[in-house]
C-alpha cells in the first residue's frame, strides 16, 4: 500500500513539472473516455438503468395469445382485464392502460401529446408513491364515469412552471378541463425507459379522450373493445412458466360470449423497455445500433490510448538515465513498470473526469434536440449514475493498459551503461528510431488507418442524411402546406367533423394564394400511419390471421383523403381517376361511397399484369374491429414513401373522406406558383390560413401548421438520420484530429532528435528544400501506408452498415474518394509544420553541440 501511494505520489510531482504534455495527454484522453462514457451514458439509459419503480424484476406483460396462430397476440377487453384481475392467483396485483394521444391546451395554443389511460391501481402496482396528490379512485375508473381528473408527470409539471401547489388547479384536455389531483414520483416512466405520457387520466375518461384514428368508435365498456394493454407484478417465488400454468385455470374460468375468444390462452412474458405493444417485444432492435455505437466509440478511445502512448515514447528518451539510474540503485523492473501503470494511470482518471464533462453535456444536447420533436416527454437524467461511473473508470482502466505499459516496458529495460552515459540527445531505439517500422510509427500508422476507418464511416452517415433531405418521396414538396385539426377536440361527434372539416377546406380553397386543398387522415412521415389488409372480392373471404390463405392477402398501408388530394399533392394518376363530390358526401348517396383507390404496388400485387379499373377488393374483417366489405377500384396512383428508415414504400388504399372519418385530420394546401418557397409570402400565407380556420370555427384547435418539408425536417425519421450522421461525423472528426496530432507529434519529436544529423546533412551541400522534402516523404509515406490499411477496414465496417444507410452503398465511391483525400491533406499539413522547421534549421547551430 505503502508503495502504491508513493507511486502515486512521484507520478503526480513528475506530471506536473511538465504541465505541457500532460494538459496536452489529459486533453487527448477526455476526447477518447468522454466519447464512450456518452455512448455508455445512452445505452444504460435505454437498456440497463433500472426503471424507477418498486423491484422491477417482477413486473410482467400479460399477453392474449391466439393458440391456432401462436404468433397472433390481441389486446383485452375491459370485462376481460376485469376478469383477469378478480380471478387469477399468479399477480398480487393486475393493472390496464392505454396510450392515446391528445390535445394539451397551453396559453393560447393546443399542443399535441400523450396521455396515459389508467386504471385506478396502475401506481400501486408498480410500487411508485405519487410525489404530490393522490392515486385515482375505483368510481374514477369505472366505465362512462367521465370524471375529469388527471395527474401530471413529474418532467412535464417541471416544464410547465413546476407550481410549488398544483393540486386542485387544472388542465385542459381535448377542450375539456380537468382537475389536478396529483404529480408522479420524480423520473417515473412506467414499463418503459426515458419515455413517457405527460399526464394520465382515469379509464373512466377514455370515451372523451380516446383517439379515433381508423374511425370505430367503441366504448369501453364493450366486448369487443379490446384496447386495454395488461401489466401484472407476478407473486414472490412465481416464475414465467408457473405464471402460465395458473393462468390455464383463469382462462378456463373467464366467460367466452364471443367465437373469437374461444381459442384465446393467456401468457406472461417480459416487458419491453422501449415499446408499448399487445404482442411481446424484447428490445433487440437496439441492441445493434447500441454496439455500434460503443464499437466506433471504442476505436475512438483506441486511436487516442495509440496518440499518448506515441507520447509517453517520445518523453521516454528524456527518462532513459532516470530509469538506468534507478536499476542500478537496486529497483527491480517490476517496480519501473508499477511507476509507469500508476503515471498512466493518473493521466487516464484526470482525462476520465474531464471526459464525464464532456459526456454530460453531449447526452443532454441528444436527448434535448429529441424532446424538441418528440410528442412523448422525454424523461432523462444526464448526471452519471454507478454503471457510467464503472464503466468510465474501466475505460480509464483500458486505455492506461494500452498506452502505458509499452513504453513503460521499454523504459524497464535499458542498457545500464548508455542509460547512465546518455545525453537525453540519443534516439530511444537507437538506429532503429528513423526505420519506417519502427515503434513509433507503428503507432501513427494505427491511428491513420482507424481515423480513416470513422472518416468513411462518417461520410458514410453524411451521405445518408444529405439523401435523405433530398428525398424524392413520389409526391411534390416546395409550395405545400400541412395544417393538423381535430375537431374531437372541441367535443363535436362524427357528423359535426365531418361538416367543420368541410367548411375548413372551402375557405381555404377560396383564398387566392391557393392552388388547391384537401383533406387526408395520416401524412407520410407522421406519427400515426394506418393498415388494412386487402383481398380480391372474388376471392373466397379469408381472415387477416390464417396463414394458410396468406399468398391471397395484401398487407397494406391505408389513408383516408378528400378530392383533389391526389392533384393537390402532385401524385401521378396512372389509371381511372380520383374520388369525386358524391363519394365523400359520407353515405348521403346508397352505394356512392363504396369507392377505392390503389397505388401501383398494391395494384400489382393484387392483379399482377391485368388493369384493376373496375375490380373490386375486400377490406378483410378484423381491421380496427371492423367486418369485412367489398369497394370497388375506380384509379390507380403512383407510389408514395411514407418513411425515410425502413426500407422501400409498401402497398397503399385510398379510401373517400367521409366514407371512414377519423378525428385527426390534415389539410394539405398546394400554394400558387407565384408564392416563393421559403419567402416571406409563404410565412405570410401560414398566418392567414390559421386566420381563416379561427374564423370559421375558433373552438376546433389548428394542432400544426407548416411547410411540408418543414413537417419532413422536423420529423422523427430526418431526426434519426441526422443525428447518426452527427454522431459519427463527431467520431471521424474527433479520430481526424488525434491522428494529426499524432503524426505530427511523431514528425516533430523526429525532426528534434535528426537535428545533428540534418545539420550535417545541409553542411556536406544539402539544401532547406532537401530537408522540407525529406521529413515530408517520410510523413507522407505514413499516411500512404494507414490509407491503405484503413480502406480495407472501412469497406469491411461499410458492408456491415450497409442497411441501415439511406440510398448509399456502404462502399460509396464518393466517400471512399473524399475521406482518403481529407486524410491526405491533414496528414500534409500536419508533417509540413516539423518539415518548415527542419529546413530552417542551420548547420552551424546544429552542430555547435558537438
Amino acid at each position: 500500500m505503502q508503495t502504491t501511494l508513493r507511486n502515486f505520489r512521484y507520478g503526480i510531482r513528475g506530471l506536473t513539472q511538465r504541465p505541457g504534455f500532460t494538459l496536452m495527454a489529459v486533453l487527448v484522453l477526455a476526447l477518447g473516455i468522454g466519447a464512450n462514457t456518452a455512448m455508455f451514458s445512452l445505452v444504460n439509459a435505454f437498456l440497463f438503468k433500472p426503471l424507477a419503480i418498486h423491484d422491477p424484476e417482477r413486473i410482467v406483460g400479460l399477453y392474449s395469445k391466439d393458440t391456432k396462430q401462436p404468433d397472433t397476440y390481441r389486446a383485452f377487453s375491459y370485462a376481460e382485464y376485469v376478469e383477469i384481475r378478480d380471478a387469477n392467483t399468479a399477480f398480487t396485483d393486475l393493472l390496464a392502460h392505454n396510450v392515446a394521444m391528445v390535445g394539451i391546451r397551453e396559453g393560447e395554443t393546443t399542443r399535441r401529446s400523450f396521455a396515459d389511460v389508467v386504471s385506478s391501481n396502475y401506481f400501486a402496482t408498480y410500487g411508485v408513491a405519487l410525489w404530490r396528490g393522490r392515486p385515482f379512485t375505483a368510481d374514477e375508473e369505472r366505465p362512462r364515469s367521465a370524471i375529469p381528473v388527471a395527474i401530471l408527470n413529474y418532467t412535464y409539471w417541471q416544464k410547465q412552471g413546476a407550481d410549488p401547489d398544483p393540486l386542485g388547479k387544472t388542465i385542459q384536455i381535448n377542450g375539456k378541463t380537468f382537475t389536478i389531483v396529483g404529480v408522479a414520483a420524480r423520473g417515473f416512466t412506467g414499463s418503459t425507459a426515458l419515455m413517457s405520457a405527460d399526464v394520465y387520466l382515469p379509464l373512466g375518461m377514455y370515451e372523451a379522450i380516446n383517439n379515433d384514428f381508423e374511425g370505430a368508435r367503441k366504448s369501453l365498456d364493450a366486448r369487443d373493445n379490446r384496447s386495454l394493454i395488461v401489466i401484472g407484478r407476478l407473486r414472490d417465488g412465481l416464475d414465467l412458466s408457473a405464471a402460465d400454468a395458473q393462468l390455464i385455470a383463469t382462462s378456463a374460468r373467464m366467460e367466452k360470449p364471443l367465437a373469437e375468444d374461444r381459442d384465446q390462452a393467456l401468457v406472461v412474458r417480459p416487458l419491453s423497455r422501449l415499446s408499448i405493444s399487445t404482442s411481446p417485444s424484447d428490445d433487440g432492435d437496439l441492441r445493434v445500433p447500441s454496439l455500434l455505437l460503443l464499437f466506433l466509440a471504442g476505436i475512438v478511445l483506441l486511436i487516442a490510448s495509440l496518440n499518448v502512448a506515441n507520447m509517453l515514447l517520445a518523453r521516454s528518451s528524456t527518462r532513459k538515465k532516470e530509469m538506468g539510474i534507478r536499476l542500478a540503485l537496486g529497483a527491480g523492473r517490476s517496480s519501473l513498470l508499477a511507476q509507469g501503470f500508476t503515471e498512466g494511470l493518473i493521466l487516464a482518471l484526470l482525462g476520465g473526469v474531464a471526459g464525464l464533462g464532456l459526456a454530460y453535456a453531449g447526452t443532454t444536447l441528444l436527448v434535448r434536440s429529441l424532446g424538441a420533436i418528440a410528442p412523448i416527454q422525454i424523461v432523462f437524467e444526464a448526471a452519471p449514475d454507478i454503471r457510467v461511473l464503472a464503466a468510465t473508470f474501466g475505460f480509464c482502466l483500458v486505455s492506461t493498459i494500452l498506452f502505458s505499459l509499452g513504453p513503460s516496458w521499454n523504459l524497464s529495460r535499458p542498457n545500464l551503461t548508455s542509460a547512465i552515459k546518455s545525453d537525453d540527445q540519443t534516439g530511444t531505439e537507437g538506429g532503429k528510431g528513423n526505420r519506417l517500422f519502427s515503434r513509433r510509427n507503428l503507432l501513427v500508422i494505427g491511428q491513420l488507418s482507424l481515423s480513416l476507418t470513422l472518416l468513411a464511416t462518417a461520410g458514410l452517415f453524411v451521405r445518408s442524411a444529405l439523401e435523405a433531405i433530398r428525398i424524392d418521396p413520389g409526391f411534390r414538396m416546395d409550395r405545400e402546406l400541412l395544417v393538423e385539426i381535430d375537431p374531437s377536440l372541441a367535443g363535436y361527434d362524427e357528423a359535426q367533423s365531418i361538416q367543420v372539416t368541410r367548411t375548413m377546406l372551402e375557405r381555404l380553397r377560396t383564398l387566392p394564394q391557393v392552388d388547391s386543398a384537401s383533406v387526408a387522415a395520416t401524412v407520410p412521415f407522421g406519427m400515426v400511419s394506418l393498415g388494412r389488409t386487402l383481398q380480391r372480392a372474388s376471392d373466397p373471404p379469408s381472415d387477416a390471421d390464417d396463414p394458410s390463405k396468406q399468398d391471397r392477402l395484401v398487407s397494406s398501408s391505408f389513408n383516408v383523403v378528400g378530392t383533389d388530394y391526389f392533384s393537390t399533392l402532385g401524385i401521378p394518376i396512372l389509371r381511372g381517376r380520383e374520388f369525386r363530390e358524391s363519394e365523400t358526401a359520407g353515405g348521403a348517396t346508397a352505394g356512392a361511397t363504396n369507392v377505392a383507390i390503389l397505388d401501383k404496388l398494391a395494384a400489382e400485387k393484387l392483379w399482377p399484369k391485368q388493369d384493376p379499373i373496375g375490380q373490386r377488393i375486400r377490406l378483410v374483417a378484423g381491421n380496427a374491429g371492423r367486418a369485412s366489405r367489398e369497394l370497388e377500384v375506380v384509379g390507380v396512383v403512383a407510389a408514395v414513401r411514407e418513411h425515410i428508415v425502413g426500407g422501400k414504400p409498401e402497398p397503399r388504399v385510398y379510401l373517400p373522406f367521409g366514407q371512414e372519418t377519423p378525428s385527426n385530420l390534415h389539410f394539405h394546401v398546394a400554394l400558387s406558383p407565384q408564392v416563393t418557397p421559403g419567402g416571406d409570402a409563404e410565412a405570410k400565407i401560414l398566418e392567414t390560413v390559421r386566420r381563416e380556420l379561427r374564423a370559421v370555427d375558433a373552438r376546433v384547435p389548428v394542432l400544426s401548421l407548416r411547410t411540408l418539408r418543414g413537417h419532413l425536417e422536423a420529423g422523427f425519421d430526418l431526426w434519426i438520420v441526422r443525428t447518426a450522421a452527427r454522431i459519427f461525423g463527431l467520431f471521424g472528426l474527433v479520430a481526424l484530429v488525434l491522428a494529426a496530432v499524432g503524426l505530427y507529434g511523431v514528425r516533430a519529436f523526429t525532426v528534434a532528435r535528426r537535428t545533428r544529423e540534418i545539420g550535417i546533412r545541409m553542411a556536406i551541400g544539402a539544401n532547406a528544400n532537401d530537408a522540407l522534402q525529406m521529413v515530408l516523404r517520410e510523413g507522407m509515406m505514413l499516411t500512404a501506408i494507414g490509407t491503405a490499411v484503413g480502406l480495407v477496414l472501412a469497406l469491411l465496417l461499410g458492408k456491415v452498415l450497409s442497411g441501415m444507410l439511406y440510398q448509399v452503398s456502404g462502399a460509396d465511391p464518393v466517400v471512399f474518394t473524399v475521406a482518403p483525400l481529407v486524410l491526405a491533406a491533414v496528414s500534409l499539413l500536419a508533417c509540413y509544420v516539423p518539415a518548415s522547421r527542419a529546413a530552417r534549421i542551420h548547420p552551424m547551430v546544429a552542430l555547435r553541440g558537438e
